[in-house]
């Protein structure tokens, strides 16, 4: 089972914030945020970022798994990042929803610059080497030359509003991967730094955001079926 990259502790008397909460529009709409299922495994030792690396046979089956889950989901849209491994999960789940599937590029997982494809180890050796630079101000940080969790926001929000349209009040779905889900979440809520890296959403598990009136609010994390989710 692959685990997120851990990045270099933040200090107990460290205190930064987070960004500004991104603004609500009041609609009710509820969004699934799903994470692809488990990867291949000549690559879950590898910070494979927005390279295209296949499923491994349980991550197809798990993805299978989480479409039938939806089946009974009334979903407005479902809109998936176009790396395969998240492709097929919004597939899946559109096909068991019966809901209509757009594919957006700013869903794609983080861009790891020149440190992608290195192994964990290696990547981890890196962070830890340009932990001073990144504890000064880690929503920008991009040491590795790709982007940051601010330009992941960035282009995942028009995502989000497009989803707001398209639901008006309903249900919808984002299939993507854990750092384009974490900096989304991190954005919405404004979540300081410490929160947003325990920010936890396994393979082939959703988050649920809901645009609520008086902001956004996160009523779900890390849960394999819609149903463990709390009904409002």
């Amino acid at each position: 089972m692959r685990h997120p990259i851990p990045h270099p502790e933040f200090p107990s008397d460290l205190d930064l914030p987070g960004p500004r909460p991104a603004a609500s529009r009041g609609t009710g709409t509820r969004l699934w945020l799903v994470r692809h299922a488990e990867v291949h495994a000549d690559f879950e030792n590898t910070a494979y970022g927005d390279s295209d690396v296949p499923l491994s046979a349980l991550g197809e089956e798990q993805t299978r798994a989480l479409g039938r889950h939806f089946a009974h989901v009334p979903l407005a849209i479902v809109l998936a990042s176009p790396l395969a491994r998240a492709r097929a999960m919004g597939g899946a789940i559109a096909e068991h929803a019966r809901a209509a599937i757009e594919i957006h590029a700013g869903l794609k997982e983080v861009s790891r610059g020149a440190w992608q494809g290195l192994p964990i180890a290696d990547f981890r050796a890196r962070w830890l080497a340009d932990r001073e630079a990144f504890l000064r101000d880690p929503w920008h940080w991009k040491g590795h030359g790709g982007e940051s969790d601010a330009e992941l926001f960035a282009r995942g929000w028009p995502v989000v509003e497009r989803a707001l349209e398209s639901a008006a009040g309903g249900t919808a779905v984002l299939a993507s991967h854990y750092n384009l889900i974490r900096a989304l979440v991190t954005g919405a809520l404004g979540l300081d730094p410490r929160e947003s890296f325990a920010f936890r959403n396994r393979p082939a598990h959703a988050a649920l955001l809901v645009d609520a009136p008086g902001g956004w609010r996160l009523d779900a994390r890390d849960v394999a079926d819609p149903a463990l989710a709390p009904a409002r």
